[in-house]
């Protein structure tokens, strides 16, 4: 019951926050003037706040066909699209980064310590610079044989997934995996490690079986930044791959009300996951204590 209150405040704290920054542009439109419009910042959260329980009256003009549609459902295909290539990427980069964590601390020390620096050093590149090396890689492979590995780019009405999963999974694997080295190497030191060491456990077992249980749940908090850096990297990649996401249609339609309540839409998804992946997690830790 207290995780569920606590669960709520955060939500409502969240939506506060959301609907507070969505409005600012209208506080700051007159800052060249040296002006804080703050009575219409006032009128703006109002607006905002009554459009969010009537959400049927909400209407975008879309430009390019000419036409009014109301925002609702038709906001749903960018933020469900939006939403696969991030979740998926996310999975894949998790999946990835622990296979090779496992992997990596089955070497000794000092390859680990190799590992990591360079990993380190890749975890510096930029997000674009990654995206567009996949893409020149997918065209000079197809000028050299003709064969079409992955789309890249979205045209009309089709969607691609492949290609824009594997480049925003691509630096949060890295990412991943140096924070999750850092966990198991921290379990590995543990007293029950040596104790499973001590009557003869294989490395390989008590790395799966024993630190991967406990050092899973450290890692699944530690994703929570990670998402915010695939969230920062997500408009740079529907824009580069011509994807009709969500990040896109914000930036296209920056009326506050319309802006403030699609990014709750899109909000609410990614906090839902994190709220469910703790609680059970927590419940899977005993309540937060170390699993062994």
């Amino acid at each position: 019951m207290k995780r569920l209150v606590q669960i709520v405040i955060q939500f409502l704290l969240s939506c506060i926050g959301i609907i507070l920054v969505g409005a600012l542009p209208v506080l700051l439109s007159g800052i060249n003037e040296r002006k804080l419009y703050v009575k219409e910042y006032i009128t703006s959260i109002k607006e905002i706040i009554y459009s969010i329980f009537h959400l049927e009256e909400l209407t975008y003009f879309v430009f390019s066909s000419n036409i009014e549609r109301p925002l609702f459902p038709h906001l749903w295909d960018p933020i469900f699209y939006s939403l696969t290539v991030l979740f998926s990427a996310l999975l894949l980069a998790c999946v990835v980064a622990l296979l090779l964590t496992i992997v990596s601390m089955l070497f000794s020390e000092r390859i680990r310590s190799r590992l990591k620096l360079i990993f380190y050093v890749l975890e510096s590149l930029p997000d674009i610079f990654v995206i567009i090396v996949c893409q020149f890689f997918v065209i000079i492979f197809f000028k050299q044989t003709g064969i079409l590995l992955l789309e890249i780019a979205a045209i009309s009405e089709q969607k691609v997934y492949t290609l824009p999963i594997l480049c925003l999974a691509i630096l949060p694997t890295i990412q991943l995996y140096r924070l999750s080295m850092l966990t198991f190497e921290e379990e590995s030191r543990k007293n029950y490690v040596e104790l499973a060491q001590s009557i003869g456990l294989g490395k390989l077992f008590i790395i799966v079986i024993h630190i991967f249980r406990n050092a899973i749940i450290s890692v699944f908090f530690q994703s929570k930044k990670t998402v915010w850096f695939m969230l920062s990297n997500l408009f740079v990649l529907e824009l580069l791959f011509n994807i009709a996401g969500v990040t896109r249609f914000l930036m296209s339609y920056t009326q506050p009300t319309i802006f403030t309540v699609s990014l709750l839409a899109f909000f609410i998804p990614i906090f839902l996951f994190y709220s469910i992946g703790e609680w059970i997690l927590q419940k899977k830790a005993n309540r937060g204590e170390v699993l062994s």
